[in-house]
């Protein structure tokens, strides 16, 4: 069992790792925001598009999801479908719980080293985007690191109890 101090330790690395990953998402998305206006208002007024806006886009768009995805792990605050959930949880909320977060993690490791598998690949093959033949062993990196970040804030989130005890990171 952690001490409340290493359980207070981890909850202020979880609230800045949230924090950072706030920041980093919302100007991401501001960017990306940005960018399509640009891009519609070159395109459909003034005839010019902004050369390789969709792609531009594509990777920001990767890049929020997946600092989102820390965000939504650290508070465990993620869609559930409900279909047998209740049943489950009736049988042994304890059970439940383990089932779930293990399920959970386990899943965001999978997703992970697919992701760093596909980094060293692309890497390998040095392959490249279509457009702006940028390297997609830098865009995979990115985002690989993004998804560990988000399999420790679910960690942190578990152990700490931050995510499912309190919803104190929302007012971080």
């Amino acid at each position: 069992m952690s001490r409340p101090t290493d359980r207070h330790a981890g909850a202020g690395v979880l609230a800045l790792i949230v924090r950072v990953l706030e920041t980093f998402s919302s100007v991401v998305l501001a960017l990306m925001m940005l960018l399509t206006f640009i891009d519609v208002v070159g395109r459909y007024i003034l005839g010019a598009p902004i050369f390789g806006a969709s792609e531009m886009i594509s990777v920001m768009l990767a890049l929020v999801i997946f600092s989102g995805l820390g965000i939504a792990n650290a508070r465990d605050k993620h869609i559930v479908v409900e279909l047998i959930d209740a049943r489950v949880r009736a049988l042994s909320p304890r059970v439940y719980d383990i089932a779930v977060q293990g399920l959970s993690l386990f899943v965001m490791c999978l997703i992970v080293w697919v992701l760093f598998e596909a980094a060293l690949h692309a890497a390998e093959v040095n392959s490249r985007t279509i457009v702006l033949e940028w390297p997609l062993s830098w865009v995979f990196g990115i985002v690989v690191a993004l998804a560990a970040l988000s399999v420790v804030c679910q960690v942190l989130g578990l152990m700490t109890g931050t995510g499912r005890q309190s919803d104190h990171l929302e007012d971080v």
